[in-house]
C-alpha cells in the first residue's frame, strides 16, 4: 500500500481551501495507514469518487446517527473518505492513553482487581413476564427491560407471536449477521412490533455497522419490552449485550447482563466476547478520534464480564 503523489496534492489542494486546519494533528492523520483501511479488519474504507458525494454521505450519516461527519481525500486510493469529526475541545482532552497501532496488545493486559458485580437488572414491570417465560422458546430470560431467546423465525414458534405481542413485548432485534430477514420483518409488520437488524459475528466483519447502529441499539434496549436474539439466543446475544454494557450501560449505572452463552461450566470462555469488543473499542478510536473510556477502564469491564461467566 503506496501514497500516490496525485492524490497527496489534491488532498493539500483541499486543505488549502480552509488552512486554518492545515497543522492539526487530525488533518495530517491521512497520511496513517488506518486513514485508508479499517483498524479492526485491514480492509479498505468505503470510499466515495467526488468530494460531492462524500459530502452528501455525512450529510446523511449525520441526519441518521447524529453528531458531527467529515470527509477527506485519502492519499492511497482515487477516492473520498467519511469520517466522526472530532471538535478542537476533544483534541486538547485526549487521554495519554489513547489506542494506537503499538498499544493494542495492551487491551488484553491483566486488569486491577475489578469492581464488585452487580445483581443484574430485572425487566420492566409492564411487561407480563410469566406469559412470556411460559412460552415453548429455548434459552429464554430476562434482560434489562426485556427478553433473550432463540430467534422467533421458526414457523415451529407462530403461536408465540400473538402471545409476547400480548404480553408487551414492543421491539425485535435480530443480532444475526445474514441480512435483513425479510420472515422476520414481515411478521414484525404483521403483529404491530419494530424490527431492528443489528448484525454480530465473533469474527468481527460487522463491527463498522456495529458501532454505526450502537446508539440506536440503546435506544431500543432503554425503551425496554423488547426481544433479542440470534440464531440460537446464547453467544451473539451475549456480544451484543455486552457491547451494549461496556460501552453504554456501565457508564449510565447500569449492571452487566448474565452470560448464558459463552459459560465457562459448558466449556467455552469469552475469547469471542473480547475479540469483538477489542475491535469496537479500536475502531471508534479511529473514527472519533479519542478513546471511548480509559484503557484502565475498559480492561475492568472486561474483567467483570470474565468473572461473569464462571458464575
Amino acid at each position: 500500500m503506496r501514497i500516490s503523489i496525485r492524490n497527496t496534492i489534491t488532498w493539500l489542494a483541499d486543505q488549502l481551501q480552509h488552512p486554518g486546519t492545515l497543522f492539526r494533528r487530525t488533518s495530517w492523520g491521512v497520511f496513517s495507514k488506518y486513514a485508508h483501511v479499517r483498524r479492526s479488519d485491514s480492509r479498505p474504507k468505503q470510499a466515495q469518487a467526488t468530494k460531492e458525494n462524500a459530502e452528501k454521505v455525512a450529510k446523511s450519516m449525520e441526519a441518521k446517527y447524529g453528531g458531527a461527519y467529515t470527509i477527506y481525500k485519502c492519499v492511497y486510493c482515487d477516492g473520498w473518505h467519511v469520517a466522526k469529526a472530532v471538535t478542537p475541545l476533544q483534541n486538547e482532552t485526549k487521554r495519554n492513553d489513547e489506542v494506537s497501532a503499538a498499544s493494542a496488545a495492551a487491551l488484553d493486559a491483566p486488569a486491577k482487581p475489578a469492581a464488585p458485580i452487580a445483581k443484574p437488572v430485572n425487566v420492566s414491570t409492564d411487561l407480563d413476564v410469566d406469559k412470556i417465560l411460559a412460552l415453548d422458546i429455548p434459552d429464554l430470560a430476562l434482560v434489562y427491560g426485556g427478553v433473550r431467546g432463540r430467534t422467533m423465525s421458526s414457523v415451529h414458534q407462530n403461536y408465540a407471536w400473538p402471545i409476547i405481542r400480548d404480553a408487551g413485548v414492543r421491539t425485535i432485534i435480530d443480532l444475526r449477521e445474514d441480512g435483513v430477514y425479510t420472515r422476520l420483518n414481515d411478521l414484525c409488520n404483521q403483529y404491530g412490533m419494530d424490527y431492528f437488524y443489528y448484525p454480530v459475528d465473533n469474527r468481527c466483519k460487522h463491527v463498522e455497522q456495529m458501532v454505526a447502529l450502537f446508539p440506536e441499539l440503546c435506544q431500543k434496549i432503554e425503551a425496554g419490552n423488547f426481544y433479542i436474539a440470534c440464531a440460537m439466543g446464547l453467544h451473539r446475544t451475549d456480544i451484543a449485550l455486552c457491547c451494549y454494557w461496556v460501552f453504554y450501560g456501565a457508564d449510565h449505572g447500569i449492571d452487566p447482563p448474565p452470560i448464558r452463552g459463552y459459560r465457562k461450566e459448558q466449556g467455552h470462555n469469552t475469547d469471542k466476547i473480547m475479540r469483538v469488543l477489542n475491535s469496537f473499542y479500536q475502531y471508534k478510536v479511529e473514527q472519533e478520534g479519542v478513546p471511548p473510556m480509559s484503557i484502565e477502564v475498559f480492561k475492568q469491564r472486561k474483567a467483570i464480564i470474565n468473572e461473569l461467566s464462571k458464575r
